[in-house]
């Protein structure tokens, strides 16, 4: 950021005679120009100050003074392609050395960006005015809750909630070491929780460690992702907290927060949440391998079993149906030909499923790749069981393969063989490796997926351009029911959204929650 500093424009009008405070030394700073009475900017002699000095080396009020970027200004950033309004939001400057713009991983959601070479653009606001209107609507905290669907779509992502699972799941106990580390760099500066004994270790709770960062006055129970009970009142959480905690897009204790305290409580959890989190994981060196999907020969038995038994359960079922199927037994509305691919389909994903959970039971629940796929840190115990066990049956339209060389699918096979090695079906896994036809086989769903992918963004992009322009005239009227009318002052909705609630104001899509309003009338324990 410090190469773009170096080319950011900023006017200032100062109105006193000599405005000392625009005289300070800036680190990122070239040699400042100024502007005379006829708009053409010209250099300074002075290097490295911010100068309200006219050509004759004067001092005089009025001059437009131009100087570099400076921690706290007040920018746009913006990812393309713009889909929603938190596609640009507000962020303060923070110069730094280097070329890259750098920000907080919370934020990677809503502009949908990740880190393998994205582009973004930073629009650096000019005027005293703008830069107020900004500050007000479009800072990155007013937007923790999107107005979509009235939930967090900015929070925990990856390590975040892999950390936060880390420090709340079990009963873990952490050495005072450690949490002076962690705490430290959370920047915490209050009381420390309560030491506590167990087993002779002693310690702080993982749980009151990540409590101190949570505010008090409200309650929340909900049901983790691994079907823990999690409860928060008074500032004090018990339960794992994971995705459905912190998550962007899932996270119920960051939208209480945010309800109940405002935008800048929850930004000011956020950012300590963060910061623990990253911590926590350094700290406890939390990693993952390629030999984190390595099974046992027991395992790899137990699954080349299944497949067989799988795979023979097909067999069995194709000489129920015989030449022609006329014995055959088929569903209501179907033919015997359809019912027979349904009922193999069905034998398939039992056996990849089988072997889904063999694999899941021998890695076992403390196994890093594990945990970050039941906390929803990353991938999902289904990604885990094609790494692991076994990849199962590759479909195209919802369908076994059918086209491909005269009356089988590969030259590799005897003709009119419908088998389920013949149709695709996959018994490596990604970490045992495939062979020739079935990586030949994987590859006709991938191919699927890919073109599905862009017909579908071209599809959606274009449908999401019309309804811009069909409502691009339509305007809530003050008229005691907020409707809405078009430009012929014609009522389209009566009420807004029929119900009159900004999203982004609600609890998710409802006015307000109803249990929480009980609990505070009948005053619970917050």
């Amino acid at each position: 950021m410090a190469k773009i500093s170096r080319w950011k424009w900023e006017m200032e009008n100062p109105t006193e005679y000599l405005p000392e405070h625009l005289e300070v030394t800036c680190p990122h700073c070239g040699s400042p120009e100024i502007e005379d009475d006829y708009g053409n900017s010209m250099g300074t002699d002075i290097e490295d100050r911010l100068s309200t000095h006219d050509l004759d080396g004067n001092p005089r009020p009025g001059v437009v003074v131009e100087r570099h970027l400076i921690d706290g200004d007040v920018s746009l950033f913006n990812r393309q392609p713009s889909l929603h309004r938190m596609s640009m939001m507000v962020h303060e400057v923070r110069v730094m050395p280097g070329k890259t713009f750098r920000f907080n991983l919370a934020d990677c959601t809503p502009y949908n960006a990740d880190f393998d070479g994205d582009e973004m653009n930073l629009h650096v606001i000019q005027s005293e005015e703008a830069r107020a209107e900004a500050k007000i609507l479009m800072r990155v905290q007013e937007h923790i809750i999107t107005p979509r669907y009235g939930g967090s779509v900015i929070g925990g992502i990856h390590d975040h909630i892999s950390g936060a699972y880390l420090l709340t799941h079990g009963n873990r106990i952490l050495p005072k070491k450690l949490v002076m580390q962690v705490l430290g760099d959370t920047n915490w500066d209050g009381e420390l929780p309560p030491e506590v004994e167990e087993n002779g270790v002693v310690g702080y709770r993982g749980s009151d460690v990540f409590s101190l960062i949570v505010p008090e006055g409200f309650k929340l129970d909900y049901i983790s992702r691994i079907g823990d009970q999690v409860n928060v009142g008074k500032g004090n959480v018990s339960g794992t907290i994971d995705k459905r905690g912190i998550g962007a897009e899932d996270g119920r204790l960051l939208d209480a927060v945010v309800h109940t305290h405002g935008s800048e409580a929850g930004a000011e959890f956020l950012d300590r949440m963060t910061r623990m989190t990253i911590s926590i994981c350094t700290a406890l060196g939390f990693t993952t391998g390629i030999d984190d999907e390595d099974l046992p020969p027991e395992a790899k038995n137990e699954i080349s079993e299944i497949n067989q038994r799988g795979s023979d359960a097909v067999d069995i079922e194709l000489e129920k149906f015989g030449k022609d199927g006329r014995r055959y037994e088929s569903r209501p509305g179907r033919t015997p030909l359809e019912t027979l691919e349904e009922n193999i389909l069905m034998i398939l994903d039992e056996a990849k499923t089988e072997s889904g959970n063999v694999a899941k039971s021998f890695l076992g629940a403390d196994n890093a790749a594990v945990m970050m796929a039941t906390s929803g840190a990353r991938g999902s115990m289904d990604n885990l069981a094609m790494m692991a066990g076994s990849i199962g049956q590759p479909k195209v339209r919802g369908k076994r393969l059918e086209r491909g060389y005269q009356d089988r699918v590969l030259a590799h096979f005897p003709r009119n063989s419908k088998g389920a090695q013949e149709k695709g079906f996959v018994g490596s896994s990604f970490k045992r490796g495939l062979e020739p036809t079935e990586f030949f086989m994987l590859s006709v769903s991938g191919r699927e997926s890919l073109v599905d992918t862009a017909v579908r963004t071209a599809k959606s992009g274009y449908m999401q351009r019309r309804l811009i322009n069909a409502m691009d005239d339509l305007k809530v009227v003050n008229d005691g029911m907020s409707s809405v009318r078009n430009t012929a002052n014609r009522i389209i909705q009566f009420e807004y959204g029929e119900d009159g609630v900004d999203p982004a104001r609600s609890r998710g899509g409802k006015p307000f929650d109803t249990t929480a309003v009980l609990d505070d009338a009948l005053g619970g324990e917050n």
